[in-house]
């Protein structure tokens, strides 16, 4: 049999390529396409919710805040502010100072006014070694725990679990500020079936570039820097549409750490969160699928809502965010192998044939498929054998199926969130049809050097760089 000639070998790779390319997009086209309206159902549900009957009735359920914080001493202050004014009758805030070398400390003691106090701790959760537990003078319902020791993000949060007193957990970044209506729009979710909701997740942006004043957003001015107006646009992508649209099937992958709710016996049976990954919220939100079904319990739901529940800050340079993305597609491709018996299995239902091989294909084999198609096009060029006008044609089709994903999601935020003005509608658009350009690169950057740190075994959470504010 003859030697496939170069060209021919460009064409076969190039279909394949193509063939990835316009699969992925269709998915996404459709995921957008169920979002649209199942976004909307949900905004119109909740205009017509009685919130405030639910802020005042005794039987609204109580939720244990927890709140971990390793070096947070710039953001702590607004967090906790923002989580004290919740409008919500009955909860408890637990913060844990995760053995931080700055102030972190500091500041929660000129706010809460602490003093040590003994509780009951048994050790349920695996979570390192505690160091102390601080009761506030001036706010009875927070408690400060400090940590001398490790088990990372994870195992700070298992120690806010192990003195957790109500049924349903929200667990919340350091730097998320809250909407003062935040709580009581998720919960009133759950409040009308506890029995079946085990997991929830609302909608956050980037906090890049706001007025914040004592926990209270004083001005949202969206931070016109590339990097963070990017990660806007890609966070309306995904948490605005995608999510909702998986959560419809109850196919929802990832309760995220920046807010996030889970009832607490579920994180009971599945021992809390696991410090032996580099990030804790995807991999546990996996494994109680899984343990769900295979327990058999019929009926669980873990959704994903189109509510706007805060704000949290993301990195601002390309080498912050190289940083995060590195550790995020670490995370993916820990928790796709851990559940990898999932995928496409019948008795897993639509979490198994609609989102994990999504993640398998594109999460994780995604970037052999950039790094190949980019191999193919320089050698395409080198070797003289690349039809510059197929190659061209396929850009402009690329850029256009993503600026009709992306501004579908955009218009579908833009339309259930009263948040963005005219402005950064219009600046945001014009980045979506420049994104092939530097962004999508930044990406491939990011997921390569996550790819190649997680074949090399690093599981540490890496922490960005802060800017002062």
């Amino acid at each position: 049999m003859p030697p496939m000639r170069p060209d021919n070998l460009i064409y076969v790779i190039f279909i394949i390529c193509f063939g990835y390319f316009v699969i992925l997009n269709m998915y996404y086209v459709s995921l957008t396409f169920v979002a649209l309206f199942e976004s909307r159902r949900r905004t119109k549900e909740s205009s017509t919710e009685d919130y405030h009957r639910l802020t005042v009735s005794a039987f609204t359920l109580p939720v244990s805040f927890i709140i971990p914080a390793h070096n947070e001493e710039s953001w702590i202050g607004d967090c906790l502010k923002s989580v004290l004014r919740q409008d919500y009758p009955e909860f408890e805030v637990l913060v844990v100072d995760d053995h931080s070398t700055d102030k972190t400390f500091q500041v929660l003691d000129g706010l809460l006014k602490l003093e040590p106090t003994k509780k009951d701790y048994v050790e349920h959760f695996v979570c390192g070694e505690v160091s102390g537990i601080f009761a506030s003078r001036n706010h009875p319902h927070v408690t400060v725990i400090t940590k001398s020791s490790g088990c990372k993000k994870a195992g700070a949060i298992n120690s806010a679990l192990n003195l957790a007193r109500y049924k349903y957990i929200c667990v919340i970044d350091a730097d998320t500020v809250l909407e003062p209506d935040a709580l009581i729009k998720v919960m009133a979710q759950v409040q009308k079936d506890p029995d079946k909701i085990i997991g929830i997740a609302g909608f956050f942006g980037l906090v890049n570039g706001f007025r914040i004043k004592d926990g209270r957003i004083i001005e949202r001015s969206f931070s016109l820097n590339p990097v963070v107006a990017y990660q806007n646009i890609e966070y309306i992508r995904s948490l605005a549409a995608h999510r909702v649209a998986w959560s419809k099937y109850n196919a929802m992958p990832n309760v995220a750490g920046g807010f996030g709710i889970w009832r607490r016996d579920i994180l009971l049976e599945l021992g809390g969160y696991a410090s032996e990954y580099s990030s804790e919220d995807l991999e546990f939100t996996f494994r109680a699928h899984d343990y769900i079904i295979e327990k058999k319990k019929e009926g669980y739901q873990i959704l994903m809502l189109p509510y706007l529940v805060g704000w949290t800050e993301g990195p601002s340079n390309m080498s912050s965010f190289i940083i995060q993305r590195d550790r995020w597609q670490r995370v993916v491709n820990e928790a796709v192998w851990k559940y990898r018996h999932m995928i496409l299995r019948p008795s897993h239902k639509t979490i198994a044939f609609l989102t994990l091989p999504y993640f398998l294909f594109y999460e994780v084999l995604g970037i052999f498929f950039e790094v190949a198609a980019i191999a193919l096009v320089a050698w395409g060029i080198l070797s003289g054998v690349l039809d510059l006008g197929i190659f061209f044609t396929y850009i402009v089709f690329m850029i256009l199926c993503n600026a009709v994903i992306s501004l579908t999601a955009l218009f579908i935020f833009v339309r259930d969130q009263a948040v963005l003005k005219t402005r950064y509608v219009i600046y945001f658009a014009i980045l979506i049809f420049l994104e092939f350009f530097w962004y999508r690169w930044l990406m491939t950057v990011a997921k390569l050097s996550g790819t190649i740190n997680y074949c090399k075994g690093v599981r540490t959470f890496d922490k960005y760089e802060r800017l002062k504010r």
